[in-house]
């Protein structure tokens, strides 16, 4: 027998849903990352070798048995815990430190008293929590990356050893070769030498030690779990995904906007990755979350096509006279951009290569801007 839902019952159903990827959207910095340069020696390069390395197993060695053990929240972990890092620490940090995107309390503001949102986030938790306090959102709506530093064991040895792996961590050089997506490539010097030295690390001397269990243990929010929280929402929602929009830039959220832009929902690229990119049907360049209410308000009231229609006509003359669902939303950007609009793009199999490399370098550049800079002395 079915279920009856008394929402339904009443006639008041919602008929569309958003899913969220806060960071390039709601905060213009990776929150994980900052972390790292708080409080690990050099730990903005290690962390971005670890993403390095994370990206280039899964995404173009194509290792079919990580099992997202190789996602670079995990595996910078243990060395957060080899350096002290408290829960306690972590948390006063980003309440104290995190960055928000202009206009993200009011249009979250508005997209929870609109319809129902879940913000999927791939941070840990004590970055997403204190983001959503700043910007007022219910904790209940969120799903995080756990870390839990101080129920984890770690004996002093272990520790130790894992500061000298840190040291030889970050001596590795960062390749600068660029991947094309699906196309066989063939990895540099730099790029071999740090697979070689990484696997020896995570898959030879730290398996069977106390760092092992922690990344093995720790629940992520990866590719695979992006998709299951849109099926899941999905299903107790009862919105299809013709009604969904999916708002994210990570490369791990390419298989949740595939699905969505494939369905004919809003799938969104705000300020995405390459990769992201490739998986939507709608990019945003922007530093101002409020053009992403605009489309969401269009598609709202109208569907997929009418925010394509929009997009091809984004201009000022159009969009200060076009009978529009929600006019003040509009106006409002309007008026926080007088000489240029934000920068939306109905994305295509001909246009999505350009526009990848043109959000991906603006990602870059907003991500530099807002990085987190290190306030503890080094000892």
């Amino acid at each position: 027998m079915d279920e009856v839902n008394p929402m339904a019952e009443m006639g008041f159903m919602h008929d569309k849903q958003i899913i969220i990827e806060p960071q390039g959207f709601l905060t213009p910095s990776n929150p994980v990352r900052d972390l790292a340069v708080e409080f690990i020696p050099n730990g903005g390069k290690i962390y971005d070798l670890l993403d390095r390395y994370d990206d280039v197993v899964t995404y173009i060695l194509n290792r079919d048995d990580v099992n997202n053990n190789s996602d670079s929240s995990k595996l910078l972990a243990p060395f957060l815990k080899a350096f002290g890092v408290t829960d306690y620490e972590a948390r006063k940090y980003y309440d104290e430190n995190i960055q928000m995107m202009k206009g993200a309390a009011e249009v979250m503001d508005y997209f929870t008293n609109t319809m129902p949102v879940l913000i999927d986030a791939k941070c840990y938790e004590h970055a997403a929590h204190a983001l959503c306090e700043k910007i007022g959102v219910p904790i209940p709506i969120v799903s995080a990356s756990f870390l839990d530093l101080d129920n984890t064991t770690m004996p002093m040895k272990a520790c130790r050893e894992l500061r000298a792996m840190a040291a030889e961590i970050e001596a590795l050089k960062i390749s600068t070769v660029q991947y094309e997506l699906n196309v066989p490539s063939t990895l540099d010097e730099d790029e071999s030498r740090m697979i070689t030295t990484l696997d020896d690390i995570f898959l030879k001397r730290l398996q069977g030690t106390e760092a092992a269990d922690m990344i093995q243990n720790m629940v992520t929010v990866g590719p695979n779990e992006k998709a299951y929280s849109l099926l899941d929402m999905r299903k107790s929602t009862q919105v299809d995904l013709d009604g969904t929009i999916y708002i994210g830039g990570e490369i791990i959220d390419f298989q949740a906007m595939d699905l969505i832009k494939d369905g004919n929902g809003l799938s969104m690229a705000f300020n995405g990755s390459e990769i992201a990119v490739h998986g939507c049907n709608v990019a945003v360049i922007s530093d101002d979350c409020i053009v992403a209410a605009v489309l969401v308000a269009k598609f709202y009231s109208t569907g997929i096509q009418g925010v394509f229609d929009l997009i091809d006509n984004w201009n000022r003359e159009y969009l200060e006279t076009t009978d529009f669902p929600d006019r003040n939303l509009l106006d409002e950007m309007l008026r926080r951009h007088p000489d240029n609009l934000p920068e939306v793009y109905h994305v295509t199999r001909y246009n999505v290569d350009e526009i990848a490399v043109k959000s991906e370098s603006f990602r870059e550049s907003l991500f530099n801007k807002y990085a987190g800079k290190s306030t503890k002395k080094v000892e």
